[in-house]
């Protein structure tokens, strides 16, 4: 799963780089049938605000705290755990920040091209940041608690998917 995002992540940066030359010459993306042009400017300026207009959420102790008596964790594994934590909410601030100064154009598809590299290359910086601390917690984890968290993510991808 991370290897595909890894993978996607890193092809769409290639197209976004690479496109960003033809874009610059082209005129603003159609509306979708039935809808003015201005509707996807506004789609795309509500997604900004969203995220922009709002702080960032702490991230929640109670997932911590689940994890952590769902796995059985030892006081070490707790800090390795509360470090993975961390890390992931600074990466979340740090991806806010970046997305965020400037406010994108997205009213013309070079700028939505723009945005789209960017947000690309914010997840995968916000990845390579988290993940070394992700790995010492998974790694300080026995066979029975690998196994109870890949379980539980599985799970987690499951309701995610029918969700959609």
């Amino acid at each position: 799963m991370v290897r595909r995002s890894i993978a996607a992540a890193a092809i769409s940066l290639f197209f976004a780089a690479g496109g960003q030359s033809l874009a610059q010459t082209a005129s603003p993306a159609p509306a979708p049938a039935g809808a003015p042009a201005s509707s996807v400017a506004a789609r795309g300026a509500k997604m900004i605000e969203r995220l922009c207009g709002a702080p960032v959420r702490a991230a929640s102790g109670r997932y911590a705290d689940r994890l952590a008596e769902r796995l059985s964790l030892n006081d070490g594994q707790k800090a390795l755990l509360k470090a993975w934590q961390d890390a992931r909410q600074k990466a979340r601030e740090d991806a806010r920040a970046t997305l965020c100064s400037p406010k994108p154009d997205l009213s013309t598809f070079a700028g939505r091209l723009d945005w789209r590299g960017k947000r690309l290359a914010t997840q995968l910086a916000s990845f390579t940041a988290e993940r070394p601390k992700l790995e010492a917690f998974y790694a300080s984890l026995d066979e029975k608690q690998k196994a109870a968290w890949d379980e539980a993510r599985s799970r987690r991808e499951e309701r995610r998917s029918r969700r959609r």
